[in-house]
């Protein structure tokens, strides 16, 4: 939704068209390089990547896809050029980078988590501003000089615009009651998420911080949808 607007300019529809109510979860992203590639840490890679311009390559599910942004993101973060590799899905993508086709990619934490424990794939770095308790050793992206790098993946429950906002507090009220199950949350952490919740201004000033983010990141490396 954040990203929607300025990549399609003419959507049918307004993010003023919808009014929050709670965010539901979050996804933490991880970046992943063929075990090949003979970067350890993400302060090597940006070395190899300023070394040899383009030649470092990332793949992703389709342009305009967060992990695409993310890789964008961090070309522009580190000053590097990155030769950005579409794919029409995940599993293309991430059968190429364990083949050793592309250099790295940015995933969600339970696609390459197996790949990284049984050593095809070695992770560089933490997509969040706080290191995952799943891999605790990995330390953040921004821990590693790009303070504040951040690309994390979200769920968030939304009402069309108008609805009373009686209706969206007593939304907001159950959702929070629901996602602090604990079976709800170990659900969820067996996906690779972790339950959220929030008061609906809150959501909204994450999806407007989110919004000027990513259209920056767009403007700049010109980032059109496939």
């Amino acid at each position: 939704m954040q990203v929607n607007p300025t990549l399609f300019p003419n959507l049918p529809y307004k993010a003023s068209d919808l009014a929050p109510v709670s965010m539901l979860a979050t996804v933490e992203n991880v970046l992943v390089v063929n075990t090949a590639v003979p970067a350890r840490s993400v302060k090597e890679l940006l070395a190899l990547a300023a070394q040899k311009p383009d030649t470092v390559s990332f793949a992703s599910p389709g342009a305009g896809s967060q992990a695409h942004l993310a890789g964008e993101l961090m070309a522009l973060s580190g000053g590097v050029q990155l030769l950005h590799v579409p794919y029409k899905g995940v599993g293309p993508a991430l059968n190429d980078l364990l083949g050793g086709q592309v250099t790295m990619m940015f995933a969600q934490m339970s696609s390459v988590l197996p790949h990284v424990k049984s050593g095809k794939l070695r992770a560089l770095g933490v997509a969040s501003l706080k290191r995952s308790p799943v891999m605790p050793d990995i330390p953040t992206i921004a821990e590693q000089g790009l303070p504040r790098f951040e690309a994390v993946s979200w769920y968030a429950l939304m009402v069309p615009a108008g609805t009373p906002q009686g209706a969206i507090d007593r939304l907001n009220t159950e959702t929070t009651r629901l996602f602090a199950r604990p079976e709800l949350k170990d659900k969820l952490a067996a996906l690779g998420m972790d339950a959220s919740s929030g008061k609906p201004q809150e959501l909204a000033a994450s999806i407007q911080a989110e919004t000027v983010r990513w259209a920056e990141v767009i403007r700049q490396k010109n980032i059109k949808p496939e």
